[in-house]
């Protein structure tokens, strides 16, 4: 009984790593695009102009946050609460009404208010095209989002990949085309980024609009499926002042060129979530809601929390060894050492953030998503507070150290509610262990690497010697077993 026990574990274990190998592509195709437009805005914008670009985004993820009302969150919910493809497409069409709503509501905010919010964000009204744009574009994104969600519910992993590589080189390419025709002009990244999202939902439509819609509304789903998405909305809305508080107030207490340069270390620091979290989350989010009846559900969660944070801090080692690199290599108008730190400190308080995924469960399972609200909304106000104190002593080092306070803070809190209807054992020796591996490499890279800059390939060794503490302290005999057989596996393949 056992042996099959695990087994099970073992096959929805490896359902995670391969969809979220596949996935990762995807996420690296789409976010790739964020990062590519890093060294070339950059390199073709001032200082002071992708600061202002950079306000202007972050309005814009502030405002799909609440306009895409909760309902890629909530679909996934609703769409395994019934057995008949009928009912989940109606689901489906039901859910994708209301969302085109928000994004409808989105988009003549910005075309209205443009440059009222322009004037709130940066203090000078002439940006309101350029917000327009920006607002137009993000709504478009979170509806191709919902189709990406609804390709992953599907396990259509390929489709989601090749459509995330169709957005990346269309928004390159526009971009680089656009800014050709119209140097330095703020206003051409987002109009890229809109005939991007029209590019790739016209080609979704096409291929699965006929599978997807059905003429039927289910009434009845309208109320699970807001009452689901609204405490979604406000906790993601919680979280964006919690990503952006920072940006405001070092725009008032410091310069533009400070904006931009936090801005910058927040994309690259964004590599751990394109890695890894967001891969994760594609496949996880789905499977917890299909599994969750499953009677060895508890340990599989404990597994996967396991696996998670061991795969997380062996990405947060290499970047804590090559953070000048990488750094050097995205961002063109030039690195310091508390671009550094900053970067290095975001990272890990994103890792640490990301188990919000997985401890959440209970809240998911139950739908009290709501009771989440009062831990983003009460982490929010605390945020505001430390960054008030640390960003004028530290500059955007401490814009960073308030973001890993809140960042730690979250996951704490939603398990302490979460645990309620849904608990699973966490194995805190194998945790402790991890972290004292990766101490020290964390160390070097925060505080020691300017002063004493080891050779590359010196630091490649300590990052090899590194995994390998890690595979032999951290896995048991028998994952070390099947970890072997898999890489003998592929590279004899």
């Amino acid at each position: 009984m056992s042996e099959s026990k695990s087994t099970s574990i073992g096959s929805k274990l490896k359902e995670v790593g391969s969809h979220s190998i596949i996935y990762g592509l995807g996420s690296m195709a789409q976010s790739a695009a964020g990062l590519l437009l890093l060294p070339i805005l950059t390199g073709a914008l001032s200082k002071d102009d992708f600061g202002v670009y950079s306000m202007i985004v972050m309005a814009s993820t502030i405002a799909s946050a609440v306009f895409y009302l909760g309902i890629t969150s909530a679909l996934p919910r609703s769409y395994f609460d019934y057995a008949s493809n009928e009912d989940r497409r109606a689901v489906f069409t039901t859910a994708f009404i209301i969302l085109a709503l928000g994004a409808v509501i989105q988009t003549l905010l910005g075309y209205y208010f443009g440059s009222t919010i322009s004037k709130l964000l940066v203090r000078n009204s002439s940006y309101g095209d350029a917000v327009a744009w920006a607002f137009l574009g993000s709504s478009m994104g979170f509806i191709n989002q919902y189709f990406f969600n609804y390709l992953r519910i599907l396990r259509k992993s390929i489709s989601s990949v090749v459509f995330s590589l169709i957005s990346f080189i269309a928004t390159i390419g526009l971009t680089l085309l656009l800014l050709h025709e119209l140097p330095g002009s703020l206003i051409a990244p987002f109009q890229a980024i809109v005939c991007s999202q029209i590019i790739v939902m016209i080609i979704i439509l096409i291929m699965y609009g006929k599978t997807a819609f059905i003429f039927k509304f289910k009434r009845n789903e309208v109320s699970k499926l807001v009452l689901f998405g609204g405490p979604i909305v406000v906790a993601s809305f919680g979280l964006m002042i919690i990503d952006s508080v920072d940006r405001i107030i070092i725009e008032r207490t410091l310069t533009l060129a400070d904006v931009g340069a936090y801005s910058a270390v927040l994309k690259v620091a964004a590599l751990i979530n394109v890695l890894m979290i967001v891969p994760f989350t594609q496949i996880w989010s789905p499977m917890m809601m299909e599994y969750r009846s499953h009677s060895n559900i508890k340990d599989l969660f404990s597994r996967v929390l396991s696996v998670f944070l061991i795969v997380g801090g062996i990405i947060l080692v290499g970047a804590a060894l090559f953070a000048a690199e990488i750094l050097s290599l995205l961002i063109q108008s030039g690195v310091n050492s508390a671009m550094i730190s900053s970067f290095l400190i975001i990272t890990l308080g994103t890792l640490i953030y990301g188990t919000t995924n997985i401890l959440a469960a209970g809240l998911f399972y139950e739908r009290k998503v709501f009771q989440s609200t009062y831990i983003y909304c009460s982490v929010a106000t605390l945020k505001i507070g430390v960054s008030l104190l640390l960003i004028p002593l530290f500059g955007i080092t401490g814009a960073a150290a308030s973001t890993l306070f809140a960042y730690i803070l979250i996951p704490v809190g939603i398990y302490a509610l979460a645990r309620r209807y849904f608990s699973f054992n966490i194995d805190w020796r194998k945790l402790f262990v991890l972290g004292m591996i990766c101490f020290l490499p964390i160390i070097y890279g925060l505080v020691f690497s300017e002063k004493y800059h080891f050779d590359f390939s010196v630091r490649l060794t300590w990052f090899t010697l590194t995994l390998y503490l890690i595979f032999l302290n951290c896995f048991s005999k028998d994952e070390r077993i099947g970890i072997k057989k898999m890489l003998s596996y592929r590279i004899v393949k």
